[in-house]
């Protein structure tokens, strides 16, 4: 009995050995559980256009975005494990949805094998041109002058990057400041610009150009180093708010059970893609920072996030309706 059970995992081995040897020979999926367009869409494309060519395989993006992403990442997580199915993931499907949801249909550490990251981009605190506050200090001393009058926006409602990174500026630097959800980024964004809404955090390449063109006044990014692109605008750390670090990221990840050899390929691929002329032209153009890693890396970076937006949303109390 013991014999035929290690015969049989024997062949179970040696199988999968030869099929990831042979992988891939079909095109390959990549799920984006955002819309075409979305932010995370277009960071994410010119990778999986260059792990094709890599791979000499056509990496065909599949866009189900619905539900903060569950609905993409969910059926990631149902594919089969055979190295033709990947998913994007990022600081929200796979760590904020673990805290913010009393239930979700994956488990965002059980069901996936993660392959590497891909990129991340801090948030920055912007206000419109017209705010009376000029600087962090400024704005912090204001707020406490006018508790509950100052309010911030967000990018796409409760549960988003830019919601918990102000919910996280309210802990961190006991701030009485309300929040106002809004459906979309532009929308949110609009309203900061004309002087709608007072302040609000959002992805660097989504304000840059605001910010160069003085429609939009930064006062604080949420990465622990300045920024090479505005390395007059300090962090929130050296701003008052110890410790404060905020980024969105987004990663590659596999349905669990994929085997070790295509997790370690689909890796290798994504760091060369990472380095080709192509994608560092994409990433300095919308203010990425590459962030080639290993599976192993990538797992503990998802263990270290899911602990520290768990805090953040605990704290504000912030749950999904």
């Amino acid at each position: 009995m013991k014999i035929s059970r290690w015969i049989a995992l024997l062949a179970i081995t040696l199988s999968t050995a030869v099929h990831a040897q042979s992988w891939p020979n079909k095109p390959i999926k990549l799920i984006i559980p955002y819309a075409a367009g979305s932010g995370p869409d277009v960071a994410t494309r010119p990778v999986a256009e260059q792990i094709g060519r890599i791979l000499k395989q056509p990496v065909i993006v599949e866009n189900l975005s619905s539900a903060g992403g569950i609905v993409g990442t969910r059926t990631v997580a149902k594919a089969a494990p055979d190295g033709y199915t990947f998913g994007f993931g990022n600081n929200i499907t796979l760590a904020v949805n673990a805290s913010f949801y009393s239930s979700l249909p994956y488990d965002p550490i059980k069901d996936f094998a993660p392959v590497g990251l891909l990129f991340d981009n801090p948030y920055i605190l912007v206000a419109g041109k017209n705010f009376k506050p000029n600087s962090i200090s400024e704005l912090t001393a204001y707020i406490k002058q006018n508790p509950g009058k100052v309010n911030f926006a967000s990018g796409t409602g409760v549960g988003s990057g830019s919601h918990l990174t102000g919910e996280m500026m309210k802990a961190v630097g006991a701030l009485d400041i309300t929040h106002v959800p809004y459906r979309s980024g532009s929308m949110a964004l609009s309203d900061v610009v004309s002087g709608r809404v007072d302040v609000m955090f959002d992805n660097v390449n989504g304000v840059q150009q605001f910010i160069n063109d003085g429609t939009l006044k930064a006062f604080a990014v949420t990465s622990s180093k300045r920024l090479a692109t505005m390395p007059d605008v300090p962090t929130m750390a050296e701003s008052g708010f110890p410790n404060f670090e905020a980024v969105a990221w987004g990663g590659i990840v596999a349905p669990k059970g994929t085997p070790d050899a295509i997790i370690k390929r689909m890796n290798e691929a994504i760091g060369l893609a990472l380095k080709t002329p192509e994608v560092e032209r994409a990433n300095a153009t919308m203010s990425l920072n590459p962030l080639a890693s290993s599976p192993e890396a990538f797992t503990a970076f998802i263990a270290t996030e899911t602990k520290r937006w768990a805090e953040t949303v605990k704290v504000s109390g912030a749950r999904a309706e």
